[in-house]
């Protein structure tokens, strides 16, 4: 009876499993296709948006009579140079996707519609709202099509055949008599299904193999356990302990590092809170986020382990431990028997190190700022070691180390008193501008200012912004801010003949009473065309429309526009294109590290070369040494501005050696 049992677990199991297999396998399948079909429609969708972004480009050449057609010209054409471009480009992408201009009504021979592009055609003059098409009907490729419709420049050489040019006339005898909004042809994008099957279900088949070794490894282990029946409570007693202490690392060990986390701190923390001596350090990364979004999560991740290993082998007390906490986060718990200062001492002495090593990470060399907090011998020390962490960041101090006077109610006086400041400030007009010079490389002189805001104390003690800008925005005291700037800049630089910048937020532009403003200021101001608006690129901006509509209704008094910190993270080059700004400001994050970090050099000299070919100019910010200033001048930057050139100052610093 015991062997049949055996032997009925022994079948069951394997078969079990092989049902919970296939289903797995038909729903990766399933899942592999449909990533399949969605990379492709996605890519068909920007390679389009690039392809008909440089189409609309030569175009324009040819309606602005940059270029003039004739016989020799035409092969500039979208529609004719279409065909050879995509022959080279099908070449030489590893995908082999095709992209070509074709018409049911060709005039080149090569740009005839296929019986599949001719579908496409059908669907677009049976739909003409519609504009893409997307079809995975022919088993060799995806299709997408995008429609190309009749517009008005269209008519000199689609319209009536005797309003053609004359070498149109005489070279073609068909694709004559469209009218507006007709469709003329499609552009055509062919991705074929067989090298992207390759990358999509070789997974899939990994998959397969993966649990087809597990179904037999499965099958091979129950059998022996089956076999070695006498020893199996022993072995799954065994196991169980071994999954459970599996369990507790997963849930105390950090999985990134391999170090303990925020739970096994808490518990350690907790264990040992009887004891005369508790130290507790919790150490943040400055930026981290930016770390990631410029050299990307894969980089900060390894830079977050390099971290984490050079903490502990800095701290190899057997009395101290260190932890791994969320995020970019690390924390140092001891128990030895020191003083608060002797503590204070070890862990400045850790940050400095940190703070001085150049990390290299991926052939990159990643310096790195640190801000930590202390708390020592305190109840709830974890609480008092955070709340002087937050200090730490806002104050921009290295180090604070917890005492009494952080508690709650001491940070609702001091906002009670940075909002009674900022009123007072409003109220007697001491929100000042400071001007900041920026220089102009190709003419050796300083030609423009940036205007900063500040506070003036009664004592002449001047608040730079972090001391009220958050809470100026919280208590929605911003516009006043913005309105003393414009003001006061506009009235400073009445009798001079410098260009100077004003900072906007995207908290004035949806602010109805702070555009009426700067309109009313702009109509009655005699220079206008000398301000230079500078938008915040890194601001959260949602709505690019209503954006692109006030700048358009401030250019009309002749002010120009620049949009600051470009590069910080998820700059948009097609928004920039509609938005027709007048300066790009690379962001100082950028211009930090160019001359030690390649990728910021490749990433700069690509901003300078993209905005250059819109005849936009640009200006670099934070510009701290000779070396910086003669690399972005051989890249070709139009303007610097930083410590270099000179400070923010209550008065014009004209003088540059």
């Amino acid at each position: 009876m015991g062997r049949m049992f055996n032997n009925q677990v022994l079948k069951a199991i394997p078969i079990i499993f092989l049902i919970v297999m296939l289903f797995r396998i038909g729903f990766a399948y399933h899942d592999a296709k449909k990533r399949q079909y969605e990379f492709a429609q996605k890519e068909a969708e920007v390679l389009n948006s690039y392809a008909m972004t440089h189409r609309t480009y030569y175009q324009k050449l040819f309606v602005n009579k940059t270029l003039t057609l004739s016989d020799k010209t035409l092969r500039a054409l979208p529609a004719f140079s279409s065909s050879p471009i995509s022959k080279e480009f099908s070449k030489n992408n590893s995908l082999n996707i095709k992209i070509k201009t074709v018409s049911d009504r060709a005039r080149n021979k090569f740009n005839q519609a296929d019986a599949d592009e001719l579908q496409a055609i059908d669907y677009f003059k049976r739909n003409k709202e519609k504009d893409n098409f997307f079809s995975d009907k022919n088993k060799d490729f995806y299709l997408f099509a995008y429609a190309l419709r009749i517009e008005p420049v269209c008519l000199k050489c689609h319209g009536s055949k005797e309003d053609a040019p004359k070498f149109i006339q005489e070279k073609y005898n068909n694709a004559y008599d469209y009218k507006l909004g007709e469709v003329r042809g499609i552009q055509s994008i062919k991705i074929p299904t067989k090298n992207l099957e390759k990358y999509f279900l070789s997974h899939f088949f990994q998959y397969v193999l993966h649990d087809f070794i597990l179904l037999i490894a499965l099958y091979l282990g129950i059998r022996y356990l089956l076999k070695k029946s006498k020893n199996i409570n022993i072995y799954l007693e065994d196991e169980v302990n071994k999954k459970t202490l599996e369990l507790k690392n997963m849930l105390t060990i950090d999985r990134l590092t391999k170090l303990p986390n925020r739970l096994k701190l808490m518990e350690d923390i907790d264990k040992f809170r009887t004891k005369q001596n508790n130290h507790l350090a919790l150490i943040n990364i400055d930026s981290f986020k930016e770390i990631n979004d410029f050299y990307g999560h894969n980089t900060g991740d390894k830079l977050l382990v390099e971290i984490a290993k050079k903490i502990k082998n800095l701290c190899n007390n057997k009395n101290s431990h260190v932890y791994k906490l969320p995020s970019d986060e690390y924390a140092l718990f001891t128990t030895k028997n020191i003083s608060t200062e002797e503590f204070y001492s070890i862990i400045k002495n850790i940050v400095y190190y940190l703070q001085e090593t150049k990390l290299n990470i991926d052939e990159n060399h990643i310096l790195i700022t640190l801000s930590c907090g202390i708390a020592s011998n305190e109840e709830e020390l974890l609480n008092k070691a955070d709340i002087a962490l937050q200090s730490s960041k806002k104050d921009k101090v290295n180090i604070i180390v917890y005492n009494n006077k952080f508690d709650t109610k001491s940070k609702i006086i001091k906002n009670i008193q940075s909002m009674s400041i900022l009123k007072e400030a409003i109220k007697k007009q001491r929100i000042i501008p400071y001007f900041q010079p920026i220089y102009n490389i190709h003419n050796d002189k300083i030609e423009k200012y940036e205007c900063l805001a500040r506070i003036e104390l009664e004592n002449k003690e001047v608040l730079p912004p972090f001391e009220f800008i958050d809470i100026a925005i919280k208590s929605k005291l911003y516009p006043e801010i913005t309105k003393a700037i414009i003001l006061k800049s506009f009235e400073f630089f009445e009798d001079k003949e410098f260009e100077f910048s004003i900072n906007l937020s995207i908290h004035d532009i949806q602010n109805d009473k702070t555009v009426s403003f700067i309109k009313k200021q702009l109509s009655e101001y005699k220079y206008a065309n000398r301000v230079v608006f500078e938008i915040l690129e890194s601001d959260k901006i949602g709505n690019y429309e209503q954006l692109k509509e006030f700048i358009t209704s401030m250019k009309k008094f002749g002010c120009k526009f620049a949009i600051d910190d470009f590069g910080s993270g998820y700059s948009n080059f097609a928004n920039i294109l509609e938005l027709k700004v007048d300066y790009l400001k690379i962001d100082g994050s950028l211009i930090k590290y160019i001359t030690t970090d390649n990728n910021s050099r490749v990433i700069t000299k690509t901003i300078i070369n993209f905005a250059s070919s819109l005849g936009l100019q640009t200006i670099a910010e934070f510009v701290e040494d000779k070396d910086s200033l003669e690399l972005l001048k051989k890249m070709g930057i139009d303007f610097i501005q930083g410590y270099y050139v000179g400070k923010p100052s209550s008065e014009l610093n004209t003088d540059y050696d």
